[in-house]
């Protein structure tokens, strides 16, 4: 079924009923979705959890918005156009708030399935919320930095800038795969660790299986919700995600559809607006501490850090049996953009093939590099940073690749490597640390 004959079928989606309690040191969450007349959905969280004190109120509203985020997960296997919430309030501008990321953050899903979506009417958030609603006040007390990890370099650097900082430093992942764990080993930090798991209906990807809508939501605003709930629920002062300025770029040319819209500064003020919407001075302050660089300077600062280099994987393939795939977007990106720093045979050494010099990779070179107008669909950085990695790649021979797909000169690589995008919400205290990091790295 196309997505106009599955919304005129399946007219509404509802967001039922949340549940959940404190076991064991363990925050556990369980939703009620359904779309009339498909199917009932319940997916779930466990979140590890170490304060006996909280206040009620605001834990409802943190659980109650996780669901907001997860919902779309259920919504797109029919999109229908009704989203109704039974067991909370919104006001309007929250309402707004959330259509604007579900129509954003699914981009990709509309564009790869040929939808073509009117962002006023694509979706109605109907609630029993009218106008202004009451703000709990936070009062607790907080320090500690929680951060992400999810196994790639980008979080690596963020753990190595924080601890030469002397931060106190606490690890969160979801359904954590072996590069992340193995990353948090490296690391040395088990003492801080908040492993949560996130449990999918079966449901839904039986619907999948059987031709319902499927395809890319924004997965990282359910890791800022589940962050946050978690660094509340601990009372950490920071989530410092690793999102660079690079996110911000549009996937497909000319448009606002971006595989890493949930990425963005606009994502990550956005959310922070929101979280002020629902807490009044919220304890908990959410910003990406590598905002001000770009992925061309964080594959520079991962460059130095070798411990990692036998345990990081950005292969979304490969990435939870701790594999390189060697065949994909993601796998090239991460070759090209780490080789003006490091030699072919290191670069070797960490994918197991030369992948500057595999003929099958050609298409997905040119869309990483620009030649061709659309990135790929996958968390990449820009076209012109990768493009200047390419012209200043440290091998000692052109390799095929780049001989077969000449580029033009893109940029100054020393300029590239001092620049610093003002465009971030980093506290003051970490960016003089990020400065640090980037002056001892001789930028």
């Amino acid at each position: 079924m196309t997505y106009d004959e599955l919304r005129k079928e399946y007219k509404r989606f509802v967001y039922q009923n949340y549940e959940y309690f404190i076991s064991d040191g363990v925050l556990n969450i369980r939703y009620s979705f359904k779309i009339e007349g498909l199917s009932d959905f319940n997916p779930g969280w466990s979140i590890p959890v170490s304060r006996e004190s909280y206040d009620r109120d605001i834990l409802d509203r943190l659980v109650f918005s996780l669901g907001m985020a997860e919902l779309v997960s259920y919504w797109k296997t029919a999109c229908p156009q009704d989203i109704v919430i039974e067991c909370g309030d919104l006001s309007e501008q929250q309402a707004l708030w959330w259509k604007k990321l579900y129509f954003m953050g699914m981009g990709e899903f509309f564009y790869t399935n040929g939808i073509d979506p009117d962002p006023e009417t694509f979706v109605n958030i109907l609630s029993k919320g009218t106008g202004d609603i009451w703000i709990p006040h936070d009062s607790g007390d907080y320090s500690g930095t929680l951060v992400p990890v999810g196994g790639g370099k980008d979080s690596a650097v963020s753990l190595e800038i924080l601890k030469s900082a002397g931060e106190d430093i606490w690890t969160y992942t979801v359904n954590a795969i072996k590069a992340a764990s193995d990353t948090i080993a490296v690391f040395g930090s088990e003492k801080g660790r908040i492993s949560a798991n996130r449990t999918l209906d079966p449901r839904m990807i039986e619907l999948n299986k059987k031709g319902f809508l499927n395809g890319h939501t924004p997965f990282s605003a359910v890791v800022a919700f589940s962050s946050y709930t978690a660094a509340y629920m601990n009372s950490l002062r920071y989530v410092a995600l690793s999102n660079e300025s690079s996110a911000n770029e549009p996937t497909v040319a000319g448009s606002t559809v971006n595989h890493q819209y949930s990425k963005s500064y606009e994502f990550e003020k956005d959310f922070m607006t929101y979280i002020n919407s629902i807490i009044n001075e919220p304890g908990v302050l959410y910003f990406s501490l590598l905002r001000p660089l770009s992925e061309l300077q964080i594959a520079a600062l991962f460059a130095g850090q070798k411990q990692y280099h036998g345990v990081f994987r950005s292969c979304n393939r490969g990435s939870k049996k701790g594999e390189w795939c060697c065949d994909c977007s993601k796998c090239l990106f991460v070759f090209i953009i780490l080789s003006p720093f490091l030699s072919r045979e290191e670069l070797t050494d960490i994918f197991g093939e030369d992948l500057l010099n595999k003929a099958s990779l050609n298409d997905c070179y040119r869309a990483l590099t620009g030649l061709d107008d659309n990135k790929p669909f996958e968390c990449v950085g820009t076209r012109e940073e990768t493009a200047l990695a390419v012209n200043a790649c440290a091998y000692d021979e052109t390799p095929l690749l780049i001989l077969q797909n000449p580029l033009p000169q893109a940029g100054d690589m020393k300029a590239a490597l001092r620049d610093w995008n003002d465009e971030n919400n980093v506290p003051w205290h970490f960016a003089e640390a990020l400065r640090d990091k980037l002056h001892e790295a001789g930028f």
